[in-house]
């Protein structure tokens, strides 16, 4: 018999010393623990995990210190620990060992981790694009993506703490049971944690995704000659933020050929040094070659619905390049992919004709606009060295534009006004 999901049903919140057994007798009645405690009747294993949380006056992160867990492993003789690392940082993540059988069967420990519950964000709330999608960074990929970011942003109000279990049988808890916390904070306390608080790891990574999404952008906006192997490798990336993915063989020659794993080892992280900031070139990354297009582009699996093609609405105009009734998906979508279909700036825009005012309210704006960049901090500018500078009426509203927008700064987003309206119909017929 295995029962797996029933771990709140026990959890000792408010260390009150109740005994953890006698809180799971009474939750499930139908199991006779005496009974099943004995070995004469078989061995019963269950999973003893301690939480450790620090006491902060601001929420935190916990990362167990790999380097530091990995020798206590050791010297509890497990068999080779597989490491589990959080983004690609080289020395904090999860680790998890079973023991050997002839150990096993004598301290009667089966299996033992360390992890980190900051997993707890994501934890059945995802769900990655597919590498079409990635590769052609449609409304899909730009949803999924933004999802990460808003559960991130809004975790920064929240601990996630640090977790360490052990699997073993019904005996062994229970002599583990009264020296259990002491144990635990000592461990804890030996430089196997690292504390972050939560605002800044997550900021942290919310950069990192929004500049991965920034480049998969131009990378499926200039097809470059390894823009699917650059896609395996930014998805990988990202992946790598969230959760542990598991490589398929196409992005384990990339991370290979990178030297992804010594890379992570040297600077503690992964980067991508050898990118071309300007024609996307990696080197030392191969270029796209037919078995790697094949597997990015092509859609596997269960058959996509086609999504609906804004060229085959007979109301399709230039006036109306979504036809005249848009849902308001569609025009979110087009935004975040596309803002320039539905976004013209006309060529006869006049200013007031006040001979007075007019270049007094010029001078204004001009000096408004500058002064409002000059609050933006600039590693968001595609040239921190060059703040835009404009002077005349024209140059006003050419960098109002979203060309201009998508020219000075890195990676913009576009959103309608009421842009939190859900399910809208709208339509733009007069």
């Amino acid at each position: 018999m295995d029962i797996r999901a029933i771990k709140l049903t026990n959890k000792d919140r408010d260390h009150l010393g109740n005994d953890p057994f006698e809180v799971l007798a009474d939750v499930i009645p139908a199991l006779d623990f005496d009974y099943m405690s004995k070995p004469e009747n078989g061995e019963c294993v269950i999973d003893l995990g301690i939480s450790a949380s620090p006491e902060a006056d601001e929420p935190m992160v916990g990362l167990w210190n790999l380097t530091q867990v990995d020798a206590s492993f050791a010297k509890a003789a497990t068999n080779t620990p597989r490491l589990f690392n959080v983004g690609t940082l080289a020395d904090y993540g999860a680790v998890s060992a079973e023991y050997p059988i002839d150990r096993a069967s004598v301290i009667h420990m089966r299996y033992c981790m360390a992890y980190n519950l900051i997993f707890e964000i994501v934890r059945g709330n995802i769900q990655f694009p597919e590498n079409p999608d990635a590769h052609a960074a449609n409304g899909t990929f730009h949803a999924s993506i933004n999802q990460i970011i808003n559960l991130y942003r809004d975790a920064k109000q929240s601990s996630y703490s640090v977790r360490d279990e052990l699997r073993a049988s019904v005996q062994t808890v229970k002599a583990l049971l009264p020296i259990a916390k002491e144990k635990m904070s000592a461990y804890v306390n030996a430089k196997t944690v690292i504390w972050i608080p939560s605002r800044i790891y997550l900021d942290f990574w919310i950069r990192c995704i929004q500049e991965l999404k920034f480049l998969q952008s131009r990378v499926a906006k200039q097809r470059p000659s390894n823009a699917c192997n650059l896609t395996l490798l930014n998805m990988h990336l990202i992946k790598c933020i969230v959760t542990n993915p598991r490589e398929d063989s196409f992005t384990r020659f990339v991370l290979q050929d990178l030297n992804f794993q010594p890379s992570s080892q040297h600077f503690g992280i992964f980067f991508i040094p050898t990118l071309h900031c300007q024609t996307l070139a990696v080197y030392q990354m191969e270029q796209d070659d037919d078995p790697v297009i094949q597997h990015v582009t092509s859609t596997r699996g269960k058959r996509k619905q086609r999504q609906k093609d804004p060229s085959e609405d007979p109301r399709r105009t230039e006036e109306y390049p979504l036809g005249t009734h848009p849902s308001w998906h569609e025009i979110t979508d087009i935004l975040d992919t596309n803002p320039t279909l539905i976004i013209n700036t006309p060529s006869n825009l006049q200013f007031s004709q006040s001979p007075n005012g007019q270049i007094h309210h010029i001078q204004l704006l001009c000096k408004w606009t500058h002064n409002y960049i000059c609050t933006i901090n600039p590693i968001f500018l595609t040239e921190p060295e060059n703040y835009p500078q404009p002077e005349t009426w024209q140059d006003i509203l050419n960098f109002w534009t979203i060309n201009q927008i998508q020219d000075t700064f890195h990676a913009p987003a576009f959103q309608p006004h009421k842009s939190h309206w859900k399910d809208s119909n709208l339509s733009f017929l007069p």
